[in-house]
């Protein structure tokens, strides 16, 4: 007797086409990532990343690319009230070296120079915010470990701190002022970090809702 064998997504070709057998795998409809942009650039934190790396101005063509779309970059000059390309070229290429913006460019004519359009991500900000939250909490977890596996001794002169082995070379005594140290209770300290990790894992949380994916 012929074993049956399970269907397989397979393509058939009959009659010069090529048509899809029932039970074929199909492709997922493509996605498109959606940003809420009014609440991003509510946040105190976006506008400092963004002022921090291009400056006030920076921060302008930023916004300008994300309400107006992608531009041509004489034009987005004039608009902002740049002299001329070249001066607002420096604020984009800040904004570049981070991948807020992207450009693209076209040539009409074999002797025509390049023109530029320029266009803004917001998601990448979205990114970079969560990665500045994730790093900090790395050093954050780092110097829990650190506090919970070693003693810490404090000189309450100079408010230096030391390790157990260097608190053991120099006698329980201050190297700087030769008081004799304390032993440093690090709970508090542990736990302020577990709190700042918390209130970040909060902001990871909030950012990241500013993101959804919608079917397209």
């Amino acid at each position: 007797m012929a074993k049956k064998h399970k269907a397989k997504n397979v393509r058939k070709k009959g009659a010069g086409k090529t048509r899809l057998v029932k039970g074929a795998a199909k492709n997922p409809p493509p996605q498109k990532t959606m940003v809420n942009i009014n609440k991003l650039l509510s946040m105190e934190e976006a506008i400092k990343y963004v002022v921090d790396l291009s400056g006030e101005k920076g921060l302008d063509v930023f916004k300008y690319l994300i309400y107006h779309g992608p531009m041509e970059e004489n034009l987005l000059a004039k608009k902002l009230r740049f002299d001329k390309a070249n001066a607002i070229r420096k604020f984009l290429y800040k904004l570049y070296s981070k991948n807020l913006v992207s450009y693209t460019k076209k040539k009409k004519g074999a002797k025509a120079w390049y023109t530029y359009y320029w266009k803004a991500d917001p998601e990448r900000l979205v990114f970079l915010l969560k990665k500045e939250y994730e790093d900090e909490i790395k050093q954050a977890k780092k110097s829990i470990d650190l506090n919970k596996a070693t003693d810490f001794y404090i000189c309450n002169t100079c408010n230096r701190r030391y390790g157990l082995m260097e608190a053991l070379e120099n006698s329980f005594r201050c190297s700087n002022c030769n008081d004799v140290l304390s032993h440093l209770d690090t709970s508090q300290v542990v736990g302020d970090k577990e709190s700042r990790i918390a209130f970040l894992n909060s902001k990871i949380k909030h950012v990241s809702e500013l993101v959804t994916i919608k079917r397209r």
